[in-house]
Formats: structure tokens, C-alpha cells, sequence
């Protein structure tokens, strides 16, 4: 139902509409507590930067989209 209201708000939006649709959807706070994960692209920065820290590291892979098998 969500994309439908959505959907009808954009085919009726008219100028500054935008700004009201874009402050309802956007996640509030604790929402996406993903994002405040200090993500390392490289390992070896990451486990530099852990072993510094005394810090564990978590490695999250996968194979062009679908799951990892036998993780």
C-alpha cells in the first residue's frame, strides 16, 4: 500500500511536495544503525585497524549477490 501512496503522491506532487515526501521516508534515528558501521573496503586496513583497537573483525562476502554457500 505504501508504493501505491507513493506512487499517487508523485503522480499529484506539485512543487516543494518533494521535501514533505522525502522527510516521511527517511529513516529516523536508530533506524539504520548499519550505517554508522565504520566499513573497511580493504581487509588489511581493517584488520590493522582491529588489532590496534583490540578489536574483533566481522567479514561479510558474498558471491555476485546470491549467499555465500557453506559460511
Amino acid at each position: 500500500m505504501r508504493i501505491l501512496a507513493g506512487c499517487l503522491f508523485l503522480a499529484t506532487a506539485q512543487p516543494g511536495d518533494f521535501e514533505e515526501m522525502h522527510r516521511l521516508i527517511k529513516p529516523g534515528p536508530g533506524e539504520s544503525r548499519w550505517m554508522e558501521i565504520e566499513w573497511h573496503p580493504s581487509v588489511w586496513e581493517a584488520r590493522r585497524k582491529a588489532a590496534a583497537e583490540g578489536k574483533p573483525i566481522f567479514i561479510l562476502a558474498g558471491s555476485g549477490g546470491a549467499p555465500p554457500a557453506g559460511c
